[in-house]
């Protein structure tokens, strides 16, 4: 697509337009963009401080509009920014459209598929993380029409034959790039995709189907995160203070980190209630992608999602989750007694110690964070002490380490945040100097979108500077105004990384064209840097250097298995939950005339979960990942056996070694614009298969039933 929306959820684009349109009024906004904002630089041991407080860093003199774009002022200039932006995409059309094939096509395309992605997705990123801002009206209706606007391009046959005609001709082609040769490809895959080849009758269809697509996945996206009310009589004693409303009390998640059973039990089946209303609006957005995956000659929805992907086909993803299934089996086994062992000690006058969902996460968090806590050599981890501050302080000192990369604090300008909690950081090459801009908006506020992730605003190429947002939801826990005071748990760490992956990925890209930059490949693709740096800062040996100095490495984890990987211990049974939501969401966007969800999800969790279930219940309502992925949420784990290929080859050893940092710079600074499988050889060293994919996901868990789970003996006497 023109617009592309492959990848992770936080591939879609938002910012200012990047190439100048014809009307002085825009020229001026570029003037003043972010990526020419007068900053103040730090000194590097100030860095914890300044990232610990952001209100602390004030704001320059100069007024500007948000992301430094004057055009981002009120709701008036945001009508006349779309405005611009269209009339910029229809000149770019009128040329492209009226001109002979040249080498000079792809550029243009490149052009016209930047202006209307970054406009696209600025709007949508404001209208659902600044829903208060004076502003939310105006992006909210613009959004519509740029997202109609969008279809109508990838449904333009004049368009499209103008690439088909450049690409067809012998003498354009030799005079391309490989680059070059490949964007042009891939848009016309995507223009394909759209049923652009086909009747016009059918091109439409098409565009009413989006539409309705994208209508009915923003309603379930809203009622999944609604929340769900619980009689206040019948609500355990430890929920009885919390705020009613019409006798009732309001559950706002599944409450699976409580430390009462009772609650957890009570919020989880409360929040995961059938709901009537969800499921038909899931069943109708179900429909509407099988009906478009049909008008465009494919099979299934899933089958047009994974074309062009490392996976490629449903049955490869198929296969690849039912052998990862099959390896785990013996170590499901084994940990699930371990939970079921915590959750006998915790609750012992409770004779039912079946594990159900509001069981699994808890147990198994604890005794991971107990393993990790007591099961260091020398020193302990103090997770109780993990705030914001320290870890963006580590993610700093792990950039320079490995990558030779700083994070300098800057002061925007008076205007340009959309929240004054937000934290700019620029990204600094101790080479090239100046090569990005990342913005950290880290905490909840009321009406923001509750999901982390990664938003590109602009493409990082040769001639331009990336720049990106971190979105988190990480919650308030003390009314200090300093975040150093404002602890975040483990997986929450994890969380950090992982989005700093990605940002990682878009920053460090340096290709011809945006089409082409590192966080626009397929997710299972893209999603790879952001699983490494997971791995990263779960090795001991990093941790204890950029996290907590006090915790001394040795050698002796290694021989203990690792210490193990602060990501490995207790994860058979998450790896089989991650399975069961990716089969769940490759079955659903399989199969058509579905006339129910819950017979699909009751198959999947059957086949493959080990943890007991609950009728009147269905989870799947509230993963949102079934609009956002669409057959695609394999991703995760397909990425991590990949990441896993990555580091255990190039980095468990010595996991900050500059040599390797090197070759993984230079890995990201390509984004998609070499063929993906062969990028990945040439990083890991060797063609990888899918038995390689599944030892890097189930060895690491063997390690740690072998030295850890079969050895520790779990007593029962008192039982």
């Amino acid at each position: 697509m023109l617009c592309r929306r492959y990848g992770t959820v936080s591939d879609k684009l938002f910012g200012f337009l990047k190439k100048p349109i014809p009307i002085s009024t825009f020229n001026e906004a570029k003037k003043y963009g972010p990526n020419s904002c007068q900053e103040k630089i730090y000194p590097s041991e100030s860095f914890k401080d300044v990232v610990s407080n952001p209100k602390s860093v004030g704001v320059t003199p100069e007024k500007s509009g948000l992301f430094g774009n004057p055009l981002l002022t009120s709701p008036k200039s945001v009508l006349q920014y779309w405005e611009l932006c269209r009339q910029h995409c229809d000149s770019l059309v009128a040329d492209l459209t009226t001109r002979s094939p040249s080498p000079d096509t792809v550029r243009l395309f490149d052009d016209l598929s930047n202006s209307i992605c970054y406009f696209a997705d600025c709007i949508n990123f404001l209208a659902v993380n600044s829903p208060g801002h004076s502003m939310a009206g105006a992006t909210s209706l613009v959004s519509r029409n740029a997202a109609e606007y969008v279809e109508h391009l990838n449904t333009n046959v004049h368009l499209y034959r103008s690439i088909k005609d450049t690409l067809s001709d012998p003498t354009i082609v030799t005079h391309l790039s490989d680059e070059a040769l490949l964007a042009l490809q891939l848009l016309v895959h995507d223009m394909e995709k759209s049923g652009i080849s086909l009747a016009a009758e059918t091109r439409a269809g098409y565009v009413r189907d989006m539409s309705e697509i994208d209508r009915k996945g923003m309603e379930f996206v809203e009622l999944a995160q609604q929340p769900a009310d619980v009689d206040y009589e019948s609500t355990p004693t430890a929920m009885k203070g919390l705020p009613t409303r019409d006798g009732k009390v309001w559950v706002h998640g599944s409450g699976v980190d409580h430390p009462m059973d009772d609650v957890r039990e009570t919020s989880w089946r409360a929040y995961h209630r059938y709901d009537a209303a969800r499921e038909q609006c899931l069943l109708d957005l179900l429909h509407a992608r099988a009906q478009l995956a049909t008008r465009v000659g494919f099979n299934s929805f899933a089958e047009r999602e994974l074309e062009h992907t490392l996976a490629g086909t449903p049955y490869h993803v198929r296969s690849f989750l039912e052998n990862l299934h099959t390896e785990l089996k013996p170590f499901i086994k084994v940990e699930l007694e371990h939970v079921r062992h915590a959750k006998a000690e915790d609750v012992r006058h409770v004779l039912d110690h079946a594990i159900y969902p509001w069981c699994n996460y808890y147990y198994s968090n604890k005794l991971r964070q107990d393993f990790l806590r007591t099961n260091h050599e020398k020193g302990r981890l103090h997770l109780d002490l993990l705030n914001v501050g320290n870890v963006l302080n580590g993610i700093n000192l792990f950039c320079e380490e490995l990558l030779s990369l700083s994070l300098v604090p800057e002061v925007p300008m008076k205007g340009e945040l959309w929240c004054p909690d937000v934290v700019k950081l620029g990204v600094h090459d101790e080479e090239e100097g100046l090569i990005g801009y990342i913005y950290c908006d880290l905490y909840e506020r009321s009406g923001k979108d509750v999901r982390t992730a990664l938003h590109t605003i602009t493409c990082g190429t040769r001639s331009q500077l990336p720049v990106v947002v971190i979105s988190c939801s990480f919650p308030f826990l003390s009314p200090d105004p300093s975040f150093s005071y404002h602890k975040i748990t483990l997986d929450q760490v994890l969380t950090l990384f992982h989005e700093f992956g990605h940002a990682l990925h878009a920053i460090l890209g340096r290709t011809t064209f945006q089409h082409t930059s590192g966080t626009r490949g397929p997710t299972d693709f893209s999603e790879i840097p952001s699983s490494l740096l997971e791995n990263f800062i779960s090795h001991p040996e990093v941790y204890s250097k950029v996290i907590q100095p006090s915790l001394v490495y040795s050698d002796h984890h290694h021989s203990y298995g690792n210490t193990f990987m602060f990501n490995t211990p207790y994860q058979a049974l998450e790896t089989q939950s991650s399975i069961c939501h990716a089969f769940l969401d490759l079955e659903l966007h399989s199969r058509a005339n579905l006339t129910s969800t819950m017979d699909v999800s009751r198959e999947v969790l059957a086949r493959y979960s080990d943890i007991q279930q609950c009728e009147g219940t269905a989870w799947h309502h509230r993963f949102t990942h079934l609009y956002f992925y669409g057959g695609r949420y394999y991703s995760y784990l397909w990425s991590k056996s990949v990441a896993n290929l990555i580091f255990y080859n190039l980095f468990y050893d010595d996991p900050l070694n500059k040599s390797e940092g090197y070759k993984l710079k230079e890995f990201l600074k390509k984004g998609s614009s070499v063929p993906y499988k062969e990028s990945l050889r040439e990083l890991i060293g060797y063609d990888f298969d899918e038995k390689d994919m599944i030892g890097a996901i189930t060895e690491p868990i063997k390690l740690f039933n072998d030295f850890y789970l079969e050895k520790r003996e779990l007593k029962w006497d008192w039982w």
